[in-house]
């Protein structure tokens, strides 16, 4: 059986890359779309229009852009052999669809569903009409422990599902590709067989759940630990340096990185030779291969390669109106359907100490950013006086 991917001219803003060289889990993701295609035991052919295909046996056709786990494609084509016809892939509307930002995709959003760029085509003498195969994606479910006066009665759980199926049009899309790779191996732990969770036990040599899922991290050559570490159900990639007391949970950290003492990293990926400060971190977050950050906490954001955060930096992820994030696609807003969502920031993007990103906002590659120069020192006279600013003395307070 053959898959045809279809080669496309798309750009993704603000990067300039091409989806198929945007990085998933540090993967590029034209890799994963090849390894996930031979697992399913397809040979991999691109073209550049489908007219091209002339194919007499069974085959699938997708888009360059789509990001899918193996576990997708292989239901995808049990449901169409059963069916027998010519079919497109879709998924069900629910949680899945909507932390992947469909509206930021073009894809066909109906009612109850949503349908991809993923095609089945059986044996000629069974091409006739063309069905919607609906996938129900949704499998686990964790809720998040936020207030309610913070999303007014919305939806706040976080799916667990390694059944994905993500266009890569908009950054938003990158992101939830990233972040869903993690949740999809919290899933397959969650329905791994009893016997590999019994062995898992074994090894920890007890039946706590979070001593369990230590038990799951995978470490490379050459890493430099401190024993005070703590770290769960992630993969370290080799030669990383991570300091006394920083916790690394559900995590991809990339072969080179150094992350300083008491930082957190949790649901998130970390890219090559990336630097983390001590008391630094990252939740649900992307950061591409050369990332340096002295910030407290990169929440829900992806930023591109060589960027550089200071200390002090924030990038925000919700409004206080309580609305959807709002996010630019071509030039027009696009409601993500989403209370949380952070920044993207582009490839060599430096933000100076102070800087306030706020949410769904994308800034260009190669942007140099720092506060205006009222809110910064950099001169002092000799008398003492700072350009702009107040000197208070403490006994006049």
């Amino acid at each position: 059986m053959k898959a045809y991917i279809v080669e496309s001219n798309r750009v993704i803003e603000p990067f300039g890359d091409h989806p198929r060289d945007c990085l998933i889990a540090n993967h590029r993701l034209g890799d994963i779309q090849r390894e996930a295609l031979y697992a399913c035991g397809m040979d991999v052919e691109y073209i550049r229009d489908i007219a091209q295909i002339s194919d007499p046996s069974e085959y699938v056709v997708l888009n360059d852009s789509l990001f899918f786990t193996k576990e997708l494609m292989q239901r995808f084509i049990v449901e169409s052999r059963i069916l027998g016809s010519p079919t497109t892939c879709a998924l069900k509307r629910g949680l899945i669809t909507r932390y992947t930002m469909v509206q930021t995709q073009d894809v066909d959003i109906r009612d109850d569903s949503v349908e991809y760029g993923l095609q089945y085509m059986p044996v000629p003498k069974q091409r006739g009409e063309t069905f919607s195969i609906v996938i129900d994606p949704e499998q686990f479910s964790e809720p998040v422990p936020l207030p309610e006066h913070m999303h007014s009665g919305f939806d706040l759980r976080i799916p667990l599902s390694d059944v994905l199926l993500i266009q890569v049009d908009h950054w938003a899309n990158l992101w939830s590709a990233n972040i869903g790779t993690l949740l999809a191996e919290a899933a397959g732990l969650r329905k791994a067989p009893k016997t590999k969770l019994l062995w898992l036990a074994l090894k920890a040599r007890s039946l706590n759940k979070w001593k369990v899922f230590q038990r799951t991290t995978n470490i490379g050559n050459n890493c430099d630990i401190h024993p005070k570490a703590y770290i769960e159900g992630s993969r370290i990639d080799d030669n990383v340096k991570i300091g006394a007391g920083s916790v690394i949970r559900l995590s991809h950290i990339g072969e080179g990185t150094s992350i300083g003492s008491n930082a957190t990293i949790e649901c998130s990926v970390v890219g090559e030779r990336c630097a983390l400060d001590s008391m630094s971190g990252a939740f649900a977050s992307v950061l591409y291969p050369g990332t340096a950050t002295s910030a407290k906490l990169i929440y829900i954001s992806i930023c591109g390669r060589n960027t550089f955060l200071a200390d002090g930096v924030y990038l925000a992820d919700f409004r206080f109106d309580k609305k959807n994030i709002t996010v630019l696609k071509d030039g027009v807003p696009v409601d993500t359907g989403n209370v949380g969502l952070g920044v993207c920031l582009g490839h060599d993007v430096y933000l100076g100490a102070g800087c306030v990103v706020e949410p769904g906002r994308a800034i260009e590659n190669g942007l140099r950013i720092v506060p205006e120069g009222i809110r910064t020192i950099s001169r002092l006279y000799a008398d003492g006086s700072i350009p702009g600013h107040k000197i208070i003395n403490p006994d006049d307070m």
